[in-house]
């Protein structure tokens, strides 16, 4: 959703288009800068969230977060933001934090994995309890990690913390990495990975997107559900898995506040099967 109108009527807006679960960021996505910390404010706002019935309330962590950074100015400077991402999460009552993986910067796969998993096990001892935090899957190329759920199984493997941390699906990332949600020998080849390596149990949110480019292409761009590469037929069976009834499914399609959010979302409960005929879109 737009900021402008304020975070209250941003989710009435929500929940009058039927949405049952919600993702927020506390500060600039593109940021440093968290605004100043108000538990008071924080509280009021998780409350309303629950009082409008929204189950479970998403944190999703400022784009810029990298706990693989090569230049430590970077890298201290993710791990203070990620915290009080963390901390703000828990005023607001936030089930989750979702967090991009990140990129190596040039010191090489392995060597930004080791790194990314010891400064997260560094995160993990101060973070919330009421808090989880979510590793999301990226769409893979150059210097990005998690972009194969194989590694992020491993870096789940070798945590040392505590702590819970599970896994965001991003199906429009996973495509872009070269994942098949169209075939049903790709899509099963897909799951048993997911199964095999993560775990089903820590799928814990999923990101609804299509995708705007080609399987493969290691590009992130979102398409609204049905009209990328994914398509019809891809949502579809992706949706008609069998998936947790009360697992949350997040929108991140383009034309955030327009007419779109509610397509989509009526999209998404067709290929679901909740609901026998898909909305109508306007002309072009």
């Amino acid at each position: 959703m737009p900021q402008k109108g304020g975070f209250i009527k941003n989710v009435k807006r929500a929940v009058g288009i039927g949405c049952q679960s919600l993702q927020v960021f506390v500060g600039n996505p593109t940021g440093w800068t968290p605004p100043k910390l108000d538990p008071a404010e924080l509280r009021k706002r998780g409350e309303q969230v629950q009082e409008e019935g929204i189950r479970p309330l998403i944190v999703h962590a400022a784009y810029l977060i990298n706990l693989a950074a090569i230049k430590e100015e970077f890298h201290q400077k993710s791990i203070h933001l990620l915290l009080e991402t963390a901390y703000r999460a828990e005023y607001l009552q936030a089930r989750y934090v979702v967090m991009h993986v990140g990129s190596h910067g040039g010191r090489g796969f392995t060597p930004g994995i080791d790194f990314f998993i010891k400064t997260l096990d560094q995160v993990l001892h101060r973070w919330p309890e009421q808090v989880e935090l979510l590793l999301e899957n990226t769409a893979g190329g150059g210097t990005s990690l998690g972009g194969t759920f194989i590694s992020i199984g491993n870096i789940l493997n070798k945590l040392e913390a505590k702590t819970s941390v599970g896994v965001c699906l991003d199906t429009a990332h996973a495509w872009a990495a070269g994942y098949d949600w169209t075939t049903e020998e790709g899509f099963q080849k897909t799951m048993e990975e997911i199964e095999q390596y993560i775990g089903m149990e820590k799928v814990k949110t999923i990101h609804a997107n299509d995708s705007g480019t080609p399987r493969g292409s290691h590009r992130d761009r979102h398409a609204h559900i049905g009209d990328g590469y994914i398509g019809d037929h891809g949502f579809r069976q992706f949706f008609r898995w069998k998936w947790p009834q009360d697992l949350p499914v997040i929108l991140e399609t383009p034309e955030m506040g327009s007419h779109w959010d509610a397509i989509n979302l009526g999209r998404l409960r067709y290929f679901s099967g909740l609901i026998s005929e898909p909305p109508e879109t306007p002309e072009k």
